[in-house]
């Protein structure tokens, strides 16, 4: 196990309209926001598919920064070449055809023409097949279906995963939605609301215990987004 800590701070505004919001609850605009997380967790030892979860502002993204680098977020889409012709050489026609079906980016004229014309979503689905396909050490994909719906999400997901199994790859995902949980079937989970790490290996494994999408949705739901603040 080792231990990975953050200690975030920024000023907050002494204007009006912030002193008004900070009066509200009391805040001290004279001192600095501090957000502190840190959580024990064994990330060395194998696995395919990791997740970090939690409600925006909850510290996904610069965790992820700080465990992996900050050169960790890689975007593989250009945006001015089609999607079907990004894949990487080796790939077959019938290959690519697979990985972006896949997704759930089915549309064979959002496949040819310039990456550009998509939408948020289907940019989406085609970064994440193409993610699939990165040599690297370890693939980490920030905001994890954070602009799709809950249907294509559940595809994109089940995708992920086992391409992952199959391939060897090890994936690190993050993510403000609970409910991947039960589609990716992580080896383990980092949950950045509570600040707590659980290994899904061995005998329990693929289970996601007292990480329900249900109880992580009631938490986003009441705004439990940060375990320790101070203000």
């Amino acid at each position: 196990m080792k231990n990975y800590s953050l200690t975030l701070q920024s000023p907050v505004s002494d204007s009006y309209r912030c002193q008004k919001a900070a009066n509200a609850l009391d805040i001290d605009t004279a001192k600095k926001s501090v957000h502190k997380f840190s959580v024990d967790a064994d990330l060395d030892s194998d696995y395919s598919i990791g997740v970090i979860v939690g409600a925006s502002g909850s510290g996904k993204t610069t965790l992820a920064n700080n465990i992996f680098g900050d050169d960790c977020f890689k975007e593989h889409l250009d945006p001015n070449v089609p999607v079907i012709e990004q894949f990487p050489d080796e790939y077959t026609y019938d290959e690519c055809a697979s990985m972006l079906g896949g997704v759930g980016l089915t549309s064979v004229p959002c496949w040819i023409r310039p990456a550009y014309t998509l939408s948020n979503g289907q940019r989406a689905r085609a970064e994440a097949a193409l993610a699939m396909c990165s040599e690297d050490g370890i693939i980490v994909v920030d905001e994890w279906t954070s602009v799709v719906d809950r249907t294509v999400a559940k595809v994109m997901s089940h995708c992920i995963q086992k391409h992952a199994r199959r391939q060897g790859k090890r994936i690190v995902l993050c993510s403000c939605h609970y409910d991947i949980l039960d589609w990716v079937q992580p080896d383990w989970v980092i949950d950045c609301n509570k600040q707590t790490y659980e290994d899904m290996r061995g005998p329990k494994k693929k289970g996601t215990s007292g990480l329900s999408s249900k109880s992580g949705r009631s938490a986003a739901t009441r705004g439990d987004t940060l375990a320790s603040i101070t203000i």
